[in-house]
């Protein structure tokens, strides 16, 4: 039986030429890169690019003894993992992955997905879509998998260098990474070109935003907002038209009156965090009874951190009784490094009593966070944990 066999002159040429595979291949422009000539460069770049650039970002991060192996291991555990969609389409030449509901930066948290409507006064607006458990398991699992130990996905190395103009924006479509990761010194992707100097970089991510604009989703930016994604209602286009004028000009008047009140939401939760490290128990009640409150209660700061969170690290149990009361789905709710509030409890001087309260109302001690840590680990080694009760004392 014949075999056909890709010399390693041909291999070298694609993995060293990685950036140019997305975006190259989906428009036609074959000719800007010799490896794309043929039907072959065509087929392994369209099905070889994600799993190899997440793979190559996995090796040269921890270095592993046997490089061969763990690349062999990583790629059997993408296929077994892939979607069935996904491995049904293997093959084919055109890959272009069109922006849908169903990407994991539209899954990104493990306790369903709020649709908030600011400003109306309407509890009734306020509607939950439950996942089951297996989907948060699986969710849980993914999100473990997307990043390394120290917070940063492959959007976060990407971004450290420069790239073609687009390339970074092909990246996060194909890819459907999340640019809301924040990683150990709570950088999302788009800190990261900044301080690499790599301002393009910065720019390409907010034209994907603009992008989401465009189409006029608003699940998208109820999940940029609710994971305290510092970079929505600022982003302009290269006419300096706001990303919320661009939303109305294309008819999309509930994401425009969304972006126009998010500053006013923002302001809200930045108020409920600082009332619970004051201790001020009637205006934290105050303010979740709001009707969007559980809006609130879920939503991430610069930090990562919900509500919950803080209240855990201010060790004060009558709020976060109150809060587990409310909202339980807040148990499951990972800080920038996965640490949920059972992990925080752990650490503190309160353990008994937080951490009864929490696994009452359905805290797991078995969640493991980006370092493979169970809330256990925190009860030995409470120097993190005190480090970000520091931090939120200098917040007062």
């Amino acid at each position: 039986m014949a075999q056909t066999f890709v010399d390693r002159e041909f291999f070298n040429s694609l993995i060293n030429n990685i950036d140019d595979i997305f975006g190259q291949v989906e428009n036609g422009s074959s000719q800007m890169n010799p490896i794309f000539k043929t039907e072959q460069g065509k087929y392994l770049a369209n099905n070889l690019a994600d799993p190899l650039i997440k793979a190559l970002t996995e090796i040269a991060n921890k270095r592993p003894e046997d490089p061969v192996a763990f690349l062999a291991d990583y790629l059997q555990n993408y296929m077994h993992q892939r979607d069935p969609a996904e491995a049904s389409n293997s093959g084919k030449t055109n890959s272009t992955a069109p922006i849908t509901s169903n990407s994991p930066m539209l899954r990104r948290t493990g306790m369903g997905l709020q649709s908030v409507h600011i400003g109306n006064g309407d509890e009734d607006r306020i509607e939950e879509d439950h996942i089951s458990i297996a989907d948060e398991e699986e969710e849980s699992h993914a999100n473990l998998d997307d990043r390394d130990e120290h917070g940063q996905s492959m959007l976060h190395f990407a971004c450290a260098r420069s790239h073609r103009r687009g390339a970074l924006m092909h990246l996060i479509e194909e890819s459907n990474v999340d640019i809301t990761y924040r990683d150990e010194l709570y950088r999302t992707a788009r800190d990261v070109s900044l301080q690499a100097n790599q301002p393009s970089n910065a720019k390409d991510i907010d034209r994907y935003v603009l992008s989401l604009a465009v189409i006029g989703d608003m699940k998208p930016f109820e999940i940029l907002a609710v994971e305290g994604y510092d970079h929505i209602v600022d982003i302009t286009d290269d006419s300096e038209v706001s990303i919320g004028e661009i939303a109305a000009e294309r008819g999309h008047d509930e994401l425009a009156n969304f972006l126009r009140n998010l500053r006013t939401l923002e302001e809200l939760r930045e108020e409920l965090h600082q009332m619970i490290r004051d201790g001020n128990v009637g205006r934290v009640r105050e303010i979740v009874a709001d009707s969007n409150g559980k809006w609130l209660l879920k939503a991430k700061n610069y930090y990562g951190r919900t509500a919950l969170h803080i209240a855990v690290l201010k060790e004060n149990e009558e709020i976060v009784e109150h809060f587990v009361s409310l909202y339980p789905d807040l148990l499951k709710i990972g800080d920038n490094l996965e640490r949920t509030a059972l992990h925080y409890a752990m650490g503190t001087n309160a353990i008994e009593s937080l951490s009864r309260i929490l696994i009452q109302k359905g805290a797991k001690r078995t969640t493991k966070d980006l370092k493979g840590r169970q809330p256990s680990y925190y009860f030995m080694n409470k120097a993190d944990i005190l480090r970000l009760q520091e931090e939120e004392e200098e917040n007062r």
